[in-house]
């Protein structure tokens, strides 16, 4: 288009003879024009053509790092998963060697609280004793396994003997469960330690606990882990059954890719050995098309706008590249990770977006997270200025926020990377939370050990099988006379013989146990009733004795039994070594009754009715029957507590709760289930309009004017009407928790309609 003035300048006087000419040249810079406009549009078009192609490749680099960014992120949380099921494991352990003789209620508590952490994925917690499973819990189900050989088993066999042989923590399976589905078998080791202490010489003829095992769902722990059935854009496989990694087979293949090469094998490592990740990503879902106004633009930009467009675009897609290797790079990583330069962030990995649930922008500072816990803070860099490396390449523990609020430990290390043609800083985040508490834990589990071997509380005596006292022992030993009461001391019993000083009943069993132990040469543990003073010496005067002791004044004593393996100056004999254990049979006793009861109100509570459900739905379900649970919320009932304070609100509580148990019937169960709200759980119903009495005797308790004394005497009257909702088993939920669910969304209809009615559940 520029050779145009030339043209007409060329024109402005042609002759006769020129006129050929000059038409000829006009001809032939338009042709010239003609091809220059096609040059230009070839030009312009190969670049669009390779700026398209160049997008093509980007979207494939960009949806590679992403799927890469996933596996690493589905490889971190399975670690995760497992890891939390190895430490639940290797606390059972550690607890077990802590207590070697515990017995199956110590177990069950102790192995009911693990799986109450977890009751959806842990199927069983198991104790072996030699190779045979001696403890299970829960026994609903698993009754079956108590005795089981664990060393002869087919499947099971060679992880028991890779744990007795290794002493390590082993994970095996998976393997398909008795009780159906899929299950992982994660074992520990159980040994004493070496303590010096005699009675381990007995341990030597009783194998004892060996191992501590978990049971758990594998298709629980793979949802966990966020390998869920929804189709993606990666199909997955896992290789090493029993924890052997690539040496292993392939164990768990849905989409069959484990044929085939796989574009990612990532090692998953936990405490039990390892297993291999393998991932190969759909090819139907590379997002790699172009909208139509792409190819518009194209057909209608101009060659210097096309010109400008590829040389902008060439130098953003080089940036992008760059930027995208170093994404690529820390998003890899499996740890949180942060990029800064001085205080403000750069960028943030996907592992601390989802630890920390925050997604802080470009330039937020680091002080604004509030990621670190205050008292931590003088740990780090001088505010929070991340400039110079790490002086210690060990890392700083420090208390980090997470997602759900609380703080967990992590080792922090910083280092220094190119970024963005610049210095930053790298932030890595190591959650070491749970091995610190761990070793807390074992730490405080040994200096407790250490107390009670330095203390050994209690009274001993050596005693000969015909029950004469050759020794004695304990915090009155020196004692040679009988006190002013009449009673021995622990120095004038020696030479006695214990029916000397015990009641018959009394006698007879310590003998009893004496033979006992004499004859199959292990330790005897039993426990007895005695008078304060009585063959063990009182450590107190009587009036505080009787003051904690039972309503006799009688006291409780544990006693072991051990034999002594030499004759005891030419005559068998035993150690009787006795604690006073009053004190924490009461605490027992206290600790069980606030276990099922509210404590303000003496009704049930929520864990009382938890423990009930299976029995009373189990009958239901024989009888042929149903159940209901009734949602009771109390209206308007803070104004009470606000106008008369709490101890009156209290006061009415305590009264309603006794009216409301003395309207039910012997088999309805009455929960306090927090503030102004109960449950009633009935007992089996063969029709639902048996119900209907039960809920008018409930509603008459709130017909009443409340007469209520005030801190200062005064007597007021108050009036307190309740929202009620309705639901049946098994019609309206299986499940404790749907069941009251249910009622609870009755009572809320309720609520919302005006208060002071009854609602039943759709």
């Amino acid at each position: 288009m520029r050779g145009i003035p030339g043209d007409s300048a060329a024109g402005e006087a042609p002759t006769a003879g020129t006129d050929g000419t000059a038409q000829g040249r006009t001809g032939g810079f338009a042709a010239t024009s003609v091809v220059s406009g096609l040059l230009a549009m070839l030009i312009f078009a190969g670049m669009f053509l390779l700026a398209a192609r160049a997008w093509e490749h980007q979207l494939a680099e960009r949806h590679q790092a992403n799927l890469a960014s996933e596996v690493a992120s589905k490889r971190t949380r399975l670690e995760s998963v497992i890891n939390s099921l190895v430490h639940a494991t290797v606390g059972l352990s550690a607890y077990v060697e802590a207590r070697p003789h515990l017995d199956g209620d110590e177990f069950e508590r102790m192995a009911d609280r693990l799986y109450r952490r977890d009751p959806e994925v842990i199927r069983s917690l198991t104790l072996l004793a030699g190779s045979r499973i001696d403890f299970v819990y829960p026994r609903e189900g698993n009754v079956d396994a108590l005795g089981l050989d664990v060393a002869s088993h087919p499947e099971q066999a060679a992880s028991f003997r890779r744990v007795m042989e290794t002493g390590e923590t082993v994970v095996a399976g998976p393997w398909e469960l008795a009780q159906g589905g899929t299950g992982l078998l994660v074992r520990s080791p159980v040994g004493p330690e070496e303590t010096g202490d005699p009675l381990d010489e007995a341990r030597q003829t009783d194998p004892g606990f060996t191992m501590a095992s978990v049971a758990v769902d594998f298709e629980r722990v793979l949802a966990r882990a966020g390998f869920g059935r929804t189709p993606g854009a990666l199909k997955f496989a896992l290789q090493g059954r029993d924890g052997t990694g690539h040496r292993g087979e392939v164990f768990h293949d849905p989409d069959g890719i484990a044929e085939g090469p796989a574009e990612w094998r990532k090692t998953v490592s936990f405490a039990g050995g390892e297993w291999v990740l393998l991932a190969r990503p759909v090819p139907e879902a590379m997002p790699t098309s172009r909208p139509p106004a792409w190819w518009a633009f194209g057909i209608l930009g101009t060659l210097a706008l096309g010109g400008l467009t590829w040389r902008v675009s060439g130098h953003v897609r080089d940036r992008a590249r760059l930027l995208s290797q170093y994404h690529t790079l820390v998003a890899n990583l499996e740890d949180a990770t942060l990029v800064v330069r001085d205080t403000r962030v750069l960028w943030t990995n996907p592992a601390f977006r989802r630890t920390t649930g925050q997604s802080p922008v470009d330039g937020t500072s680091v002080k604004d997270l509030e990621l670190f816990h205050p008292d931590d803070i003088p740990l780090l860099p001088n505010g929070l200025v991340f400039s110079r490396e790490d002086p210690d390449p060990a890392g700083r523990q420090v208390r980090v926020r997470m997602a759900d609020g609380h703080w967990r430990f992590h080792l922090l290390r910083w280092v220094p990377i190119p970024w963005e043609q610049d210095r930053a800083m790298l932030l890595i985040l190591v959650d070491v939370h749970d091995n610190r508490m761990l070793f807390e834990a074992l730490a405080q589990a040994r200096d407790l050990q250490e107390a009670l071997f330095e203390a050994m509380p209690g009274h001993a005596l050596v005693l000969g099988e015909d029950g004469m006292i050759y020794r004695a022992f304990g915090d009155s030993r020196g004692a040679k006379e009988a006190d002013a009461s009449g009673r021995r001391g622990a120095g004038s019993i020696v030479g006695h013989g214990i029916e000397e000083f015990l009641p018959e009943a009394v006698a007879r069993q310590f003998l009893a146990v004496v033979r006992r132990a004499l004859d199959e040469g292990a330790l005897q543990e039993t426990e007895y009733l005695l008078e304060p003073g009585v063959l063990h010496p009182a450590r107190r005067s009587e009036p505080e004795l009787a003051g904690d002791g039972c309503e006799n004044g009688q006291r409780w004593f544990e006693a072991r039994v051990r034999p002594i393996a030499a004759h005891f100056e030419g005559r068998a004999a035993v150690v009787w070594h006795a604690l006073d254990v009053t004190a924490r049979r009461k605490l027992e006793e206290r600790l069980h009754t606030l276990a099922w009861q509210d404590p303000l109100t003496a009704a049930a509570n929520r864990a009382a009715m938890e423990r009930a459900f299976p029995r009373m739905t189990s009958r239901a379900r024989r009888d042929g029957g149903q159940l209901a649970m009734v949602f009771i919320d109390l209206d308007r009932f803070k104004p009470v507590n606000d106008e008369h304070g709490h101890a009156v609100g209290d006061q009415l509580l305590r009264r309603m709760s006794a009216d409301l148990a003395a309207h039910l019937r012997a088999e309805d169960l009455l929960v306090r289930l927090g503030g102004d709200e109960f449950l009633v759980l009935t007992g089996t119903l063969i029709s639902r309009d048996e119900v209907h009495p039960l809920i008018e005797r409930i509603r008459s308790v709130f017909d009443t004017h409340w007469e209520l004394t005030l801190d200062d005497g005064e007597r007021i009257s108050v009036v307190v009407t309740a929202s009620i909702g309705v639901a049946f088993y098994p019609e309206h939920g299986e499940t404790l928790a749907d069941l009251i669910a249910a009622a609870d969304q009755a009572m809320y209809r309720v609520k919302g309609q005006g208060r002071n009615a009854v609602a039943w559940a759709d």
